[in-house]
């Protein structure tokens, strides 16, 4: 085995090197004498070429570590993105929440009122079936007009005087027949309205039977005038009943003579 060492300097360093050579020849084989300047060529061609290695590997680091730095910078960004997202969505969560529970308040509200609602609709059946009972006991005729001069209400006994059946409610009295005669009846109940006032006259019906008319506003709870009421008194059937009563007591006084 041959050694040979040869000496060489790295551009740019201070520092000596050796470059030791082993040479394996065959026995008895004289060896051949290696150029010192062919050697110091050859180490520095390997010297050089580690420099272009050494080179290429720190810019292909640096470029891995630009690489890395970019990506650390995205998921950076993409982390305070997640954090922005996370804040929307935990707000849009409270805010939803808050909703819920406005919505929950709310229905319990609705359930409330519709429990007043549905007493106060029995409440109003109850008043509806007694009125109209109310009406039906009651023998005199007897209509109720809004101020539109609409048919709210009448009794059984009108519907022969004003000529009205229980369809006919809600219905413009202009619209109806009324067996009696009472030519300016509209102006009447207009006049009654705006007045507050109430009119009385005699009236006929198609028969000659005598009626007293009586026109008088319609006041609500709360003493607002919402129309008016008609009633009519049979006359002819007071007197006769009047007549029947003082012949009744004459006779009785009669008697006791």
């Amino acid at each position: 085995i041959n050694i040979q060492a040869v000496p060489f300097k790295i551009p740019g360093s201070d520092k000596s090197w050796l470059l030791v050579i082993f040479d394996e020849t065959t026995k008895g084989t004289k060896l051949a004498k290696v150029p010192r300047a062919l050697g110091k060529t050859a180490a520095q061609r390997d010297v050089a070429e580690l420099h272009r290695e050494l080179a290429a590997s720190k810019e292909s680091l640096q470029t891995i570590i630009e690489e890395q730095e970019a990506t650390n910078e995205e998921l950076k960004s993409a982390n305070e993105e997640i954090e922005s997202s996370n804040e929307e969505l935990q707000s849009t969560n409270e805010e939803l929440e808050t909703s819920k529970e406005e919505l929950q308040s709310t229905n319990e509200e609705l359930t409330t009122l519709n429990e007043e609602l549905s007493n106060r609709n029995l409440e109003m059946m109850e008043l509806t079936n007694e009125l109209n009972n109310l009406l039906a006991s009651i023998q005199m005729p007897i209509v109720m007009v809004d101020n539109a001069l609409t048919v709210r209400r009448a009794t059984p006994a009108a519907r022969a005087a004003f000529n009205i059946l229980p369809t006919d409610i809600g219905r413009p009295l202009s619209e109806l027949r009324p067996n009696i005669d009472v030519p300016d009846l509209e102006n009447v109940l207009r006049e009654v309205i705006e007045t507050l006032g109430t009119r009385e006259r005699k009236v006929t019906d198609k028969g000659g039977r005598k009626y007293s008319l009586r026109v008088r506003p319609y006041r609500t709870t709360d003493n607002k005038i919402d129309g008016a009421v008609l009633t009519l008194v049979d006359i002819d059937g007071t007197k006769k009943s009047d007549e029947t009563k003082t012949g009744s007591e004459t006779k009785d006084v009669s008697s006791r003579k």
